[in-house]
């Protein structure tokens, strides 16, 4: 998402984190740009408190955090940042509406002048690794959908739709990403991904947990996407990555 910013990330930017999760969109910008002035926020306590320990780990400087629903983010007063970066967290599973509310709070909190950079799944092959691992376990049961999503929400055009619809009108583009989860080996790459076992797993015992952890290992193994690298194992997947410039003629009306 760092690679050609226009406008690029200088001493004076002012750079949201949405959505930061563990704080993996903040490293990056740290590497390329130590100084940065970031404010990270996550709807959830949790990774809030893990992107704090980060901080402190990374002695990172000029850094902020803060509780937000990346629906609204109300906490963030309008045209504060030069820089906003939602990575992978749109759609709110089960919000249809959400994709809208994400886009125009985005553009509420951008300068005139500003970039946000949004990017969503084009396919998800891993959800099917989960989906497997829990029907082999508990054949009679449908797996937990926390995660479902309408196909088209996976497509570019709903991701330009959102951002045009949410305030940036005709100053939107969207362009595919080949991206990977990896790791130094499957097993750690299991770990890594139960972490989330509570979305596919929930009310599971620990003996139907190692059981599922097993099959889990079996159905990444077997998916399209898998395979083993030098240093380790990785899954591919694609997803979008959505532009759009806060420049202050959107109301203009084309002729």
């Amino acid at each position: 998402m760092l690679q050609n910013l226009s406008p690029p990330i200088t001493p004076t930017s002012y750079i949201l984190d949405n959505a930061c999760g563990p704080g993996i969109v903040s490293e990056q910008i740290k590497v390329l740009h130590s100084d940065a002035k970031i404010m990270a926020t996550d709807w959830s306590p949790a990774m809030i408190v893990e992107t704090q320990e980060r901080v402190e780990k990374e002695k990172w400087s000029n850094m902020q955090t803060g509780i937000e629903d990346v629906r609204d983010l109300k906490g963030l007063q309008d045209e504060m940042f030069s820089h906003t970066f939602t990575n992978l967290g749109m759609p709110v599973p089960g919000d249809e509406e959400s994709g809208i509310k994400i886009t125009s709070a985005l553009f509420r909190v951008l300068k005139v002048g500003g970039v946000a950079l949004v990017s969503t799944w084009a396919d998800r092959v891993w959800l099917n690794a989960f989906y497997k691992a829990a029907r082999a376990l508990r054949p009679h049961e449908e797996p937990m959908q926390l995660m479902a999503l309408r196909p088209n929400m996976m497509r570019a055009s709903w991701l330009a739709a959102q951002l045009e619809d949410g305030g940036f009108g005709n100053n939107v583009e969207v362009r595919p990403c080949v991206t990977y989860t990896e790791a130094g080996s499957l097993d750690e790459l299991v770990e890594n991904m139960m972490l989330a076992k509570q979305m596919f797993f929930a009310g599971y015992d620990d003996e139907e947990l190692e059981s599922a952890k097993l099959n889990f290992k079996k159905e990444l193994r077997k998916l399209r996407t898998f395979e083993e690298v030098d240093g380790g194992v990785r899954i591919g997947m694609k997803a979008w990555i959505g532009v759009g410039w806060k420049k202050g003629d959107e109301q203009e009306i084309p002729v």
